[in-house]
């Protein structure tokens, strides 16, 4: 856990390092995928399709998913160790009370802390280098 230590110190305004790009972006089609439950009693209404996890052998592991939100579906707070990119795929995607529509490009940085939900659903690509801490 020495690695984790050394990860969690963090720029004094971390999400000044944060990107945020707005790509022109087609409609996606997703094949027929199987979504499940995602976190019970601690994700509302989110559901993942694992593309890979390496947390599975390495508790500091990177790992990528397809992640729906239902509608209504919340997120609590949570600190991010490292890196993190996030495209949204279809509908509308809310961060910190930001909406991030098809096309958005989130770049999240060490040290940067959200929330996320969805009103009307959505469906994003997500790739972490290191797992949150959930804060809440």
């Amino acid at each position: 856990m020495e690695s984790l230590k050394a990860v969690e110190n963090f720029p004094n305004k971390p999400e000044a390092f944060d990107k945020v790009l707005r790509l022109a972006m087609g409609a996606v089609n997703l094949p027929d995928i199987h979504f499940e439950e995602m976190e019970p009693g601690l994700r509302s209404n989110v559901l993942i399709h694992i593309l890979f996890d390496n947390k599975k052998s390495e508790p500091t592991g990177s790992d990528a998913a397809l992640i729906k939100y239902l509608p209504g579906a919340f997120v609590p707070l949570h600190l991010h160790r490292g890196y993190e990119m996030v495209l949204v795929l279809k509908g509308e995607y809310i961060e910190n009370g930001e909406t991030h529509t098809p096309g958005s490009l989130i770049i999240r940085a060490p040290g940067t802390t959200h929330s996320m939900r969805s009103n009307t659903g959505c469906v994003i690509l997500a790739m972490r280098d290191i797992p949150v801490k959930q804060l809440t």
